[in-house]
């Protein structure tokens, strides 16, 4: 018997950890000893940990503040380069089909959306929209969003459709895109 209560604690310090609690319940992902491991679960220990785990009416706000997210970054990219980096983090991985290229600062990421933009004016680019898009949280903190994205000529009309996969990575500023991967459209990522 004792031996699984040395389970379960060792179980429990281990989820504690990952929720980022361990500290607060003085758990450690240490082994501990037999004396060390709890023989049952504390009740606020438990409290505190359902706490940390998001349910579904946190999980659908913070879906749309990750929407919200995109829609900004997308109402301004093809626009204002500014604007647009100011929706990402530092520092930012952007994977292209035959390049990966490391942004350290919000100012390279700037610098880096300027000149892919000015590539893509020869051909009468104007800006992008938003299509059908997915978001799967992988834990409270972190999230991938998977999009169409269309890209429209300045006469109005469709330009072409690419496929994008987002990291995202909530901080004490919000939710902010930290990778880019494009992605064939037949491979996009579904939600939840």
């Amino acid at each position: 018997m004792r031996e699984s209560g040395a389970f379960a604690g060792i179980l429990l310090a281990t989820l504690l950890a990952a929720a980022g609690l361990g500290a607060t319940t003085g758990f450690s992902v240490a082994q501990p000893t037999q004396a060390e491991a709890p023989m049952t679960i504390d009740r606020s220990v438990s409290v505190q940990l359902a706490q940390a785990t998001p349910s579904t009416a946190t999980s659908v706000s913070e879906k749309d503040a990750i929407h919200a997210v995109l829609s900004g970054y997308y109402d301004a990219f093809g626009r204002d380069s500014a604007a647009a980096s100011a929706f990402y983090g530092e520092p930012t991985l952007i994977v292209l089909p035959n390049q990966v290229v490391m942004l350290s600062t919000r100012a390279d990421v700037e610098a880096f959306f300027d000149k892919y933009v000015a590539s893509l004016k020869p051909s009468g680019y104007s800006h992008s929209k938003l299509g059908d898009h997915h978001v799967k949280l992988l834990n409270s903190t972190t999230a991938l969003y998977s999009t169409v994205a269309i890209r429209m000529k300045a006469d109005g009309t469709e330009m072409q459709r690419s496929g994008f996969a987002y990291l995202l990575h909530k901080s004490n500023a919000g939710w902010r895109i930290h990778e880019i991967i494009t992605t064939d459209l037949d491979k996009l990522i579904s939600a939840d």
